[in-house]
């Protein structure tokens, strides 16, 4: 579990969480309270929220309609899973709506964001050709994971890049762990094919 859950939720059993004092007050209708939970989870979940739709000015649009309905439903979570994997569920049934994405940009054009790929630190390369080439294949990367079903996008980003456990992930898809391992397998199975010559 992360640390920064740790202060809001507590672990009990398989997948049961005690909700913590901040949690009770948000669920109370305290906004303070729901705005100290959501804002360190943030950047997580704009990363999320980036990977389902594939644009920056999307993926804002996306997380502000789920945290708004975060917001008006806060007082039905449940202790079944931590309060990020349940916003993240949110995330990725607006996603799956097919109107809300509209037209996905195709691979290799995704828009997120101008300075993107400018922002990697240096240190990923010694020389300025070294540094290109890590930057192509972050570009190469992120073009094969765009190319992935939403589902199986989803499922290995929550695994790899979230940490996620099978148990979390399969509440966020509604589905079984078995499906959610296919996934994360095939997923794993098709960027190696499209990936292989970087391996």
């Amino acid at each position: 579990m992360d640390a920064e859950l740790a202060d809001t939720e507590q672990q009990h059993g398989e997948g049961q969480v005690e909700l913590s004092p901040e949690l009770i007050a948000a669920q109370q209708g305290d906004d303070r309270a729901f705005d100290r939970l959501v804002r360190p989870q943030l950047g997580r979940l704009l990363a999320l929220a980036r990977r389902l739709c594939g644009n920056e000015q999307r993926a804002e649009e996306l997380l502000q309609e789920a945290l708004i309905r975060a917001h008006r439903g806060i007082a039905s979570f449940r202790a079944e899973g931590s309060f990020r994997a349940w916003v993240a569920t949110i995330l990725y049934r607006l996603a799956s709506e097919p109107q809300r994405l509209g037209p996905r940009p195709l691979p290799g054009q995704q828009e997120l964001g101008g300075d993107h790929w400018q922002a990697l630190p240096d240190s990923l390369a010694f020389d300025p050709a070294e540094q290109v080439s890590a930057k192509d294949v972050l570009r190469r990367v992120e073009a094969a994971m765009e190319r992935l079903p939403l589902r199986q996008r989803t499922a290995l980003h929550l695994r790899s890049v979230e940490g996620f456990c099978y148990a979390e992930i399969a509440r966020v898809l509604e589905t079984s762990e078995g499906t959610v391992r296919n996934a994360v397998m095939q997923a794993r199975k098709k960027l190696r094919r499209r990936l292989g010559d970087l391996l």
